[in-house]
């Protein structure tokens, strides 16, 4: 085995940053790691990408069972101060895999729940649906430039693409299902639906990735237009029929019936 370091991508980063709102996921820091610069053009990152498992043997907690495509994947980072960055390096058995784990998903939810949250107490049922349709028409619209940009990208293996994309994909299919209270089936089976295998755009095959592609092209038109069609109540338009959905009926339709056989 090597003693290369199993770093992550740029972009991985910027997913990651973005995704705790740019503060240190430490839940006794939370520290904000991005602010203006001097100069009118740049930004100062106080930020890391910190491996959750070591990025090479004999970093702290590191797991020799992964392998680097796993080492580098962003669900082996967390975003963290450069402070708590090394507060975590030095002390393995306070700060254990678990333990980051845990701040992770925390820090990511304290994040979406910051963004769902309003000061208005008077808000109706059907502006809290709004508001969450608006979020998850914002997470789609994300997740489509994050396909889009690993298209073009070519500094990074078919593999790790794979493994970011299935990991937004993951993501959705959370934040559907953290919000099912608000959204109708249909939403929610046509948004997990648009991600479920769209990592095969990057199959080594280059055929079967351009099939995919143009099926998760068609699917993610379908999806925002669903998003859009929303009304004053919180409503889709249900009528704007998707493969997708029509397959879903479909599936429902022949359990009924054997449900009733």
């Amino acid at each position: 085995m090597s003693n290369t370091r199993d770093n992550f991508s740029k972009l991985t980063k910027e997913i990651l940053a973005k995704r705790v709102g740019y503060k240190c996921s430490n839940p006794t820091c939370r520290k904000m790691t991005v602010g203006p610069h001097t100069r009118e053009d740049k930004t100062i990152n106080l930020g890391v990408a910190a491996h959750i498992t070591a990025a090479s043997i004999g970093g702290p907690r590191f797991n020799e069972d992964l392998e680097p495509e796993q080492r580098k994947s962003i669900r082996n980072a967390i975003w963290l101060c450069q402070n708590c960055a090394k507060l975590i390096d030095s002390d393995i058995y306070n700060y254990s895999v678990d333990e980051l784990l845990s701040w992770k998903i925390n820090a990511e939810g304290e994040s979406m729940s910051l963004v769902l949250d309003s000061n208005d107490s008077t808000n109706s049922l059907f502006d809290d649906r709004i508001k969450v349709y608006e979020k998850l028409y914002y997470e789609i619209r994300e997740a489509d430039n994050i396909v889009r940009e690993l298209i073009e990208l070519e500094n990074i293996s078919e593999s790790e693409k794979k493994e970011i994309i299935y990991y937004v994909g993951l993501q959705i299919a959370k934040f559907t299902d953290d919000n099912s209270f608000y959204l109708q089936n249909e939403i929610v089976i046509q948004c997990i639906g648009t991600f479920i295998g769209v990592d095969d755009i990057f199959d080594s095959d280059k055929l079967v990735g351009k099939e995919n592609l143009e099926l998760y092209r068609k699917n993610i038109r379908a999806t925002q237009k669903l998003l859009k069609s929303v009304n004053s109540k919180g409503i889709i338009d249900v009528t704007l029929k998707t493969p997708i959905m029509e397959y879903y009926s479909e599936l429902v339709k022949e359990q009924k019936k054997n449900d009733f056989l």
